[in-house]
């Protein structure tokens, strides 16, 4: 079981971190796995789902999110945003994430996001205390790539991993 790399020595803090998790993402090509070259993977991420958010940043530095899951229609599967069926929420399901800063992102999030160019967030728990956490950090690392950061959420850390473009499976058309 391997556990997530440091990308840059925490030495130059900020910068360092922030040009090493670019280089992954390149590395990387920002795209994950496909579906026809990396069956296996893509069967991994059907049996142990990972989270998923989009994220983007505006030009004031306000992150937005919305979450995205893997649904089976027609016997295909395809990414779906997952809506909260609320009165309140946009038909688009995007929410500013105003907390999300409190999450310790590192590399911190606002850093690496590009204003108006969203992206794909997956994340799986590095900490593994469980079957279900080491198949769910396989499927993230198998296909969406190696993390390029952690963050903690209700006291657990996890790692993370950005791309352009969702793995394996077509994304749903938007309505």
């Amino acid at each position: 079981m391997g556990l997530v790399t440091t990308v840059a020595p925490a030495v130059a803090e900020g910068s360092a971190q922030l040009i090493g998790s670019q280089v992954a993402m390149k590395e990387g090509s920002g795209t994950g796995a496909s579906a026809e070259e990396n069956g296996d993977k893509c069967d991994q991420l059907l049996r142990a789902p990972i989270g998923v958010e989009e994220v983007r940043k505006d030009k004031d530095g306000v992150i937005e999110s919305r979450q995205w899951k893997i649904a089976e229609t027609s016997g295909n599967p395809i990414w779906i945003v997952a809506r909260t069926p609320s009165e309140d929420s946009p038909k688009s399901a995007w929410q500013p994430k105003p907390g999300i800063t409190n999450l310790l992102f590192n590399p911190p999030l606002n850093e690496v996001l590009e204003p108006d160019k969203p992206e794909y967030l997956a994340y799986a728990p590095v900490d593994v205390v469980n079957v279900s956490d080491s198949e769910q950090f396989d499927s993230m690392t198998g296909a969406f790539g190696t993390g390029i950061g952690t963050f903690k959420w209700r006291d657990r850390s996890y790692s993370y991993v950005l791309v352009k473009e969702l793995p394996c499976f077509k994304p749903a058309k938007e309505k």
